[in-house]
């Protein structure tokens, strides 16, 4: 699975997730709070799968040969916040305009 650049594709992912997730938590914790009340479900949500999918590439980046079952979880992991990231695009482009204003 971490073979042949996959590895450091899947660090610079995570990596971006973190940053605008990060980014997402600021704009959010300074938004009106019926507007940061409204998205705090989804966004705690994303941010569940990006701690999933994060701990779980952990387990199995630096094993030379990790078990199938770790390998099984992991990209399920990655897949559910794939699924789950344009969410936290969404949120973003809702919620920026109002912190320009």
């Amino acid at each position: 699975m971490a073979g042949g650049g996959r590895r450091e594709e899947i660090d610079a992912k995570i990596a971006l997730w973190e940053r605008e997730l990060e980014r997402l938590r600021v704009v959010l914790a300074n938004a009106p709070e019926a507007l940061s009340a409204k998205h705090h479900p989804t966004f705690v949500e994303v941010y569940r799968r990006k701690e999933v999918a994060k701990s779980r590439w952990e387990a199995i980046r630096g094993v030379y040969r990790p078990e199938a079952e770790g390998v099984r979880r992991c990209e399920d992991a990655l897949a559910g916040m794939e699924a789950a990231w344009p969410q936290a695009h969404a949120m973003l482009t809702e919620v920026l305009p109002v912190r320009a204003a």
